[in-house]
């Protein structure tokens, strides 16, 4: 028994200042946990660096849902819409916002017009808007920065479907 109590007086005074750490650091953080909230931050302590969307992966800078007409359903960064004299189902779009260096990705909107009628197992074929889309997006010199969309059908035909559209910057 003595030597049992005798390691750990020993085991404890070498690890003292350990010991003392651990329970400081413990003790500290769970403080700071249980009685910091949000309006005790002081102000600058989070510095636009840590917020700078350059350096953030990427946020959604414009979007917009469009209708196989042309009409935009919902958007965010001012879209404006023109129709192309090109090819039928091409799209024009003059963004309100800042989009150049940045990624933009398009869709079919499953909400346009039947393009091919699907046949499911035990059911009547359902009719469905199959197609795809491209978009590209430049800042041509003198003018806005413009997002051009083609719409085409399962057949690779350019046809206006509604399409869903965001550029990521």
């Amino acid at each position: 028994m003595r030597t049992t109590a005798r390691h750990l007086l020993r085991h404890a005074q070498r690890n003292a200042i350990a010991l003392t750490a651990l329970f400081v650091a413990l003790a500290g953080s769970s403080y700071a946990a249980v009685t910091i909230n949000g309006s005790q931050i002081q102000n600058r302590s989070i510095n636009p660096v840590k917020l700078n969307s350059h350096l953030i992966a990427g946020n959604v800078r414009a979007w917009a849902i469009v209708r196989a007409n042309g009409q935009v359903i919902a958007s965010a960064g001012h879209p404006r819409l023109f129709t192309a004299l090109g090819l039928p189902g091409e799209r024009q779009i003059r963004w309100g916002v800042k989009v150049s260096r940045c990624a933009t990705n398009t869709t079919v909107d499953t909400n346009s017009p039947a393009t091919e009628n699907v046949a499911i197992p035990g059911n009547a074929s359902v009719p469905v808007p199959a197609g795809y889309a491209i978009a590209s997006t430049m800042n041509p010199s003198g003018a806005g920065p413009e997002t051009t969309v083609v719409t085409y059908n399962q057949a690779g035909q350019p046809t206006p479907l509604g399409f869903d559209v965001t550029v990521v910057c």
